[in-house]
């Protein structure tokens, strides 16, 4: 069937062998209605539309829809290699309703947009060869049940020719990811604003040049880097170089990671201003619980960490709240608890790593310099004064400290010499910040010097990211940071 007006069709029935296709003039808008779809196609896209239309696909409530494709393409001409997905648009797409969509990906991708992706709402499973939701320009979600099966990168942007695109938003939803490469991955900026993200298999979690947290639940296991923020880098020399205007910030909601390699990675900044930091980080001593390239400050927020010791980075001289960082003389086991109490047996904050660790970093609010506190290490007490913002229990730490952390050991994990930039102190969203009617991109987004969100925030129409954004993470060496990457 192919569609040749704007306006809205409702689609149902099942077959085999069949496909939809939108051919309609730039910018007109095609309503299509799932209402029990069930459509394979053996040579093609389900559902493609051409042209740089804008498609509304919406899940009829109550209803099941499923859509596949078969392991090969047919294409009109040699070298064509679009649609490549069971649902694929050239232009803006946007999918919203109470329905269920089940999507087979067998070709290349599961869902794809060469434009911005936009998901409302919506119970949303894909299975897919390469990347599971795919947004050349943006990704941007806002509520609705997504489950993602893939063979390469969960949830990505890709868009490296314009700085301003390239970018993945969330603000919302349930999102469950198993991903054989990033779990969610955008060319420039990652921001999440909300929903519940577990990501159960990945390379690297999340990875973007600057990555925002500003609320919400993370959940994440990683084979490589838990966090990654990076560049484009053309050597190895430039990988390991403080980027210009790369960061990692955390301003709230709640992150938990498991990584195999660095905890966070960032080949430029790293920042600690809100929200609550759990980490499980690496047993070898060539990752570190941080990797940073620049500058790193904490100046908020909760942090459990702990990892290997040989390459321990800490935070550097911006650091307002203190913070303490023990070496143990053995190995603790998975699970064995930390916990933190005042002087009086009070528990302020506790943490059960996944795995097995030589070093511990911990900062909770209103830890104040002069008081006597208790790490408690399983069955070990150890009573401690805290200092100066940082506090060291124990020796160790011999790696390469960054250019604004220190190395580790007594006295050596201090406040470093660099200077980092600063955020708001608590992190928030500007107070006239109002999401618009269909969840677009805030006008004016483009973080600043250091990443801090401008004031003013106000959506834009379509959700376009405003010129100047920075750009391009991928390419070549767009990942790792530091020693041991």
């Amino acid at each position: 069937m192919t569609i040749r007006s704007a306006g809205t069709y409702v689609a149902s029935g099942q077959s085999s062998d069949g496909n939809i296709v939108i051919d309609v003039e730039d910018d007109d808008t095609v309503r299509l209605v799932l209402n029990g779809l069930e459509l394979t196609s053996q040579t093609t896209a389900p559902i493609y539309s051409k042209e740089k239309n804008k498609l509304i696909v919406t899940l009829a409530d109550g209803t099941m829809n499923v859509l596949a494709d078969s392991g090969a393409y047919q294409y009109e001409k040699e070298g064509d290699d679009e649609p490549d997905s069971p649902l694929y648009a050239d232009g803006d797409l946007t999918i919203n309703g109470s329905g269920v969509l089940t999507i087979s990906g067998n070709y290349i991708e599961g869902i794809h947009s060469k434009g911005t992706l936009r998901v409302m709402s919506g119970d949303i499973t894909i299975t897919s060869a390469e990347h599971g939701l795919k947004g050349k320009d943006a990704v941007l979600i806002y509520d609705g049940i997504l489950t993602i099966h893939s063979g390469k990168d969960g949830i990505k942007a890709n868009n490296d020719s314009d700085a301003a695109l390239g970018y993945i938003w969330i603000d919302g939803g349930t999102i469950a990811i198993a991903a054989q490469d990033d779990g969610i991955q955008a060319e420039t900026a990652l921001v999440i604003r909300g929903g519940e993200i577990t990501i159960t298999e990945s390379d690297e979690s999340l990875a973007a040049k600057t990555i925002d947290i500003l609320g919400g639940l993370i959940d994440a296991v990683a084979q490589d880097d838990g966090i990654n923020s990076a560049a484009a880098a053309e050597t190895e020399m430039e990988k390991m170089m403080d980027q210009e205007g790369v960061y990692t910030r955390i301003a709230g909601g709640e992150v938990r990671l498991n990584a195999s390699a660095d905890g966070i990675d960032s080949n430029g900044d790293f920042y600690m201003e809100g929200g609550a930091l759990y980490l499980s980080g690496p047993v070898m001593d060539g990752e570190g619980i941080f990797d940073y390239n620049g500058s790193a400050a904490l100046t908020g927020g909760t942090v459990f960490a702990a990892g290997s010791a040989g390459m321990m980075q800490t935070f550097g001289a911006d650091s307002t709240q203190n913070y303490i960082v023990i070496y143990y003389e053995e190995t603790q086991a998975a699970g064995t608890r930390i916990c933190l109490t005042d002087a009086d047996g009070t528990e302020l904050g506790s943490y059960e790593p996944d795995k097995e660790y030589r070093a511990a970093l911990i900062s909770v609010p209103g830890l104040e310099s002069g008081n006597v506190y208790h790490v408690i290490t399983g069955e070990n007490d150890e009573e401690v004064t805290i200092g100066d913002v940082q506090t060291v229990i124990g020796e160790g730490g011999f790696g390469f400290g960054g250019m604004d952390g220190g190395m580790g050991g007594p006295g050596m994990g201090g406040r470093g010499m660099g200077g980092g930039r600063k955020f708001s102190e608590d992190g928030e969203m500007p107070e006239d910040f109002q999401m618009p009617e269909g969840g677009e991109m805030p006008e004016g987004f483009q973080p600043g010097e250091g990443g801090e969100m401008p004031e003013g925030m106000q959506p834009p129409e379509n959700g376009e990211m405003p010129e100047g954004m920075p750009g391009g993470r991928g390419g070549m060496g767009g990942r790792g940071g530091g020693m041991g990457q």
